[in-house]
């Protein structure tokens, strides 16, 4: 099996016939048409059904392809380093954050680094990414620290640290909530509750939350993947927002106010590497730095679990239970 039949297959499915994937990739039809010919004989199976005018994939190469996109990734991503290794430069450091963090808490870290000093030789890539694809982003190298919120599967990753803090529910300035001391589940009950989806690991906690006796079976309700959307939807006057504390303390716009929920919801995030790869320096110094940051910045964090499973207790009106110490920012010894 050669990259330049991978190469054809993906261009065939990307461009919907062989001529088109030809002009693609520079070459003659007869000869795409020929290494699509050789690989499926070399896989034992068909790839696409030809029907006119365009071809497509069957299910075998549906899932073929899932593997081949993996492929070609890698081999960019080498082709991309060998060049950089030509011309002298260091290797890019790579920084993958989640849907919340990556908006908020991260780029801040990063930037309160910079100004104390450069942080990254050459280059630094952020991946915003929901939280369920971080560690899918660290078993397959595309990412070199991760961070995100919790609880993850983390695999053959490695937690460095995990802090918590209180959810904040984020108001339009003026509506009459954004005059109480603190929003009870009843508060919620006619008004359009904007919530994230399970990307952001918080869902079941706020469904939770909101449990009240006098709820409508049938409150309005907005879903959205992206906190900062779910942030804008309050400033344009759809409803209110269940935020997470990263959010809160860092995207404060103008019309938005943020108070807090009378019932603790914890918002548990950390920073995650793979347990079986070396750490750059730059890496380890990008780890603690997000984490001082966030203990200096995000209002009554707190230290969380080696699992990263959240403390349920409000720590703050009573002693908290089940938490650890400091965490060490080491690898854990093979």
């Amino acid at each position: 099996m050669e990259i330049r039949q991978i190469e054809a297959f993906a261009a065939v499915h990307a461009s919907g016939s062989v001529t088109a994937a030809a002009r693609l990739l520079d070459r003659s039809q007869p000869v795409v048409s020929r290494q699509l010919q050789d690989l499926e004989q070399e896989l034992g199976f068909m790839l696409f059904a030809r029907t006119r005018p365009q071809v497509t994939l069957t299910e075998q190469g549906r899932e073929f392809l899932d593997e081949a996109r993996h492929v070609l990734a890698s081999l960019h991503q080498l082709e991309s380093r060998a060049r950089e290794i030509s011309t002298g430069r260091s290797r890019v450091l790579r920084v993958a954050a989640s849907l919340s963090m990556g908006p908020s808490l991260v780029p801040a870290a990063i930037a309160e680094m910079e100004r104390n000093g450069r942080i990254f030789e050459h280059k630094l890539q952020v991946e915003v990414a929901p939280s369920s694809q971080i560690v899918h982003a660290l078993h397959e190298g595309d990412a070199d620290v991760a961070f995100t919120s919790l609880p993850l599967e983390l695999g053959r990753c490695h937690l460095h640290w995990c802090a918590q803090a209180a959810c904040q529910v984020a108001v339009p300035e003026g509506h009459p909530l954004a005059f109480e001391a603190a929003i009870r589940p009843a508060h919620l009950n006619d008004i359009t509750v904007i919530t994230p989806s399970n990307a952001s690991r918080m869902r079941h906690r706020l469904a939770t939350a909101l449990i009240d006796p006098s709820r409508p079976p049938t409150q309005r309700h907005i879903v959205t993947n992206s906190v900062f959307s779910a942030v804008m939807m309050v400033r344009a006057g759809l409803g209110v927002a269940l935020v997470d504390p990263c959010m809160a303390s860092h995207v404060r716009p103008n019309g938005v106010v943020y108070k807090p929920l009378e019932t603790y919801v914890p918002y548990t995030f950390g920073a995650v590497t793979h347990g079986e790869r070396p750490i750059s320096q730059e890496a380890q110094d990008l780890i603690q730095a997000v984490r001082d940051y966030a203990f200096r910045n995000v209002p009554q964090l707190i230290e969380g679990g080696t699992a990263g499973v959240p403390v349920m207790n409000d720590p703050h009106s009573s002693p908290p239970s089940n938490i650890d110490g400091v965490f060490s920012l080491t690898r854990p010894s093979d």
